[in-house]
């Protein structure tokens, strides 16, 4: 029986990998599960903003965090250092293995509101609409694999005390908001791996001749 139950404001920041669906359908059992375990494992231990974690989906994990939410150039960083990390395991997923259909990558949705909180039998589960929206922005026709759609309720929010800059490896969709099932306004800012990739190991470069 649930014991108690809390309401504040927050941020739901959700992950998803893309291709899962046919990655599982492709991969052996015993193979998949590893790898997708390991997978799921960087994207956590990439968490650098102290996310709390309420489930781990198969796919996606549900991050939450309450409070008003962190400016968005600290969410940006977030997402690219768990891009950046889940690239780099499966670049070694693909030298190690010799795995060559790993056709995977990372999107992420982002949302803020109100988000209940319940105690069941000693596990705590998330109660709203913020968390049902965020499931269902999760499916979408965005033109990538690699971006951030974050919910106009989460900008307005951000709008009040930050200031939106964009580096060169993100773009704003040409439509720049877009509208989900949910009738919900986002915006989508679309990541370019290769620019980004680059930038990583200028930067990685420039450490080395730092120390050198």
């Amino acid at each position: 029986m649930a014991r108690s139950i809390t309401q504040r404001e927050g941020i739901i920041f959700i992950p998803d990998i893309s291709g899962f669906t046919k990655f599982v359908h492709d991969m052996d059992m015993v193979s998949g599960r590893q790898i997708a375990s390991e997978l799921l494992s960087i994207i956590l231990h990439a968490n650098f903003l102290g996310l709390q974690v309420s489930e781990i989906e198969g796919d996606a994990i549900l991050f939450y965090k309450y409070g008003p939410p962190p400016k968005f150039q600290q969410i940006m960083k977030q997402y690219e250092l768990m891009l950046i990390a889940f690239k780099k395991r499966l670049r070694e997923l693909h030298g190690n293995r010799r795995l060559s259909n790993l056709e995977l990558s990372l999107k992420s949705v982002v949302h803020f509101g109100p988000i209940a909180e319940y105690k069941l039998y000693g596990f705590k589960k998330l109660y709203g609409e913020v968390i049902l929206e965020a499931h269902q922005l999760l499916k979408n026709n965005i033109p990538s694999h690699s971006y951030i759609l974050a919910t106009q309720d989460l900008l307005n929010e951000m709008q009040k005390t930050d200031e939106l800059l964009l580096p060169q490896w993100v773009k704003v969709m040409d439509v720049p908001t877009g509208r989900s099932a949910t009738d919900l306004s986002f915006t989508c800012f679309l990541y370019d791996t290769e620019i980004l990739k680059a930038n990583v190991l200028q930067d990685q470069k420039n450490r080395n001749r730092k120390y050198h």
